[in-house]
């Protein structure tokens, strides 16, 4: 682990990465180290368009979406990761993303977005108390065994919801501190500019990577639609959204 340290939490995180097995792209390496140390569920999923039967595509096509998918897979378990992979013909992607994190329990999903060679600096945006511990979890996994740093995040909107956010921030350091993160690999910000999707979308232009909460009732909601969607959409780095499960 880098620098000696451990993220003794109970277990490690899990992260659902959704393929395109119709159309697949290499994975960038910095993308691949940073999520290794996690536990890996590759979904290919292969869109069928709505007029068409998936049993009959998965036919002619099976051999080349699950060798996409193992592709994908063996980036990850060529580093060691502990890989699962699965290969879904689907109507929907979207709800196929749903159920699968479900059936896999996973506490992450990925949107790949555009990355460098190598990810070294996480924005983790903070909304509230909610779902915190998880996304401390996942944070603690990311950069225990990297040289990523994380900076916590909080937009307020008055001089209270401030002083709420550096309250909350704080405690998060001091909770990745207890887990084993070097307190010097983490720093918190609050921010009061403009709104808080401007805000990080701003601020996300000097980070390689974003670590958000669902903020929706439904996984599908959460990840493409509202606050979390607007940010998936609009911020081109690659996005990891902790579930609250």
């Amino acid at each position: 682990m880098a620098n000696g340290e451990t993220a003794d939490h109970g277990r490690e995180s899990t992260v659902l990465i959704p393929v395109d097995a119709a159309d697949p792209d290499t994975l960038p390496v910095g993308l691949v180290d940073v999520l290794s140390p996690l536990h890996v569920v590759v979904l290919g999923y292969y869109l069928v368009p709505s007029q068409a039967s998936p049993e009959q595509l998965r036919a002619d096509n099976d051999e080349q979406a699950t060798a996409a998918t193992e592709a994908a897979a063996s980036q990850f378990a060529d580093r060691g990761a502990a890989v699962d992979s699965v290969v879904v013909f689907t109507h929907d992607h979207a709800e196929t993303i749903d159920h699968i994190a479900a059936e896999y329990g996973v506490d992450a999903v990925l949107t790949p977005g555009d990355s460098d060679e190598g990810l070294t600096r996480l924005l983790v945006p903070v909304r509230g108390d909610e779902n915190l511990e998880r996304i401390i979890s996942v944070v603690a996994d990311l950069i225990a065994e990297s040289d990523a740093t994380a900076t916590l995040y909080n937009v307020a909107e008055s001089d209270e919801a401030a002083s709420h956010g550096e309250f909350l921030l704080r405690g998060a350091c001091d909770r990745l501190a207890e887990i084993g993160i070097d307190p010097d690999r983490v720093d918190w910000q609050v921010d009061q500019r403009g709104s808080p999707g401007d805000a990080i979308v701003e601020t996300a232009k000097g980070y390689d990577m974003l670590v958000v909460g669902e903020s929706e009732p439904s996984l599908r909601e959460r990840i493409f639609g509202r606050m979390t969607g607007q940010l998936v959409d609009r911020v081109r780095r690659p996005v990891l959204v902790v579930r609250d499960a």
